[in-house]
């Protein structure tokens, strides 16, 4: 067991801490190694051209909301539109590194729906707040219950 254990890695031979060699040494390569692993990961050929954000919808009994979360997109860059019984939501998102680790998703999104009940697109407001968007999308009127008579 008092041999002497070298591995080659990028290129230089060191001994292994578990035979002998300095952990400290060891522990240095190894983080040298993750951080360019990091690196090399983080970069991308081409940045992405789509991407969806995280929709989720609900029926508040009055109105329709759906919320999308869009981090770090400011509210410049997303459109909102009704058409009918459709919403639609476009915005870009241009990349940001900081370091040379972290790096933002970049490119367009688009997300539409069908609505499933009339809405009135005049009282329809759009907030965008901590990175949450939230569309409220009034209905219209109100269900009324009625008894209808058969004729014979």
């Amino acid at each position: 067991m008092g041999e002497r254990a070298d591995i080659a890695r990028s290129g230089t031979a060191r001994t292994a801490w578990w035979a002998g060699g300095d952990p400290a040494t060891e522990l240095q390569h190894l983080w040298g190694e993750v951080s360019r692993l990091l690196e090399r990961s983080s970069q991308t050929t081409a940045p992405s051209r789509h991407w969806m954000p995280l929709v989720e919808e609900e029926d508040s009994g009055d109105s329709y909301l759906v919320r999308a979360e869009l981090p770090g997109i400011p509210r410049e860059r997303v459109s909102v539109e009704v058409d009918d019984r459709e919403l639609h939501i476009h915005g870009t998102v241009e990349e940001s590194m900081q370091g040379n680790a972290l790096r933002r998703r970049s490119g367009s999104f688009s997300y539409g729906i069908r609505i499933p009940g009339d809405v009135n697109t005049e009282g329809v407001r759009a907030d965008l707040r901590d990175g949450v968007l939230t569309v409220r999308l009034p209905k219209t009127g109100t269900s009324t219950r009625r008894t209808i008579t058969v004729d014979s």
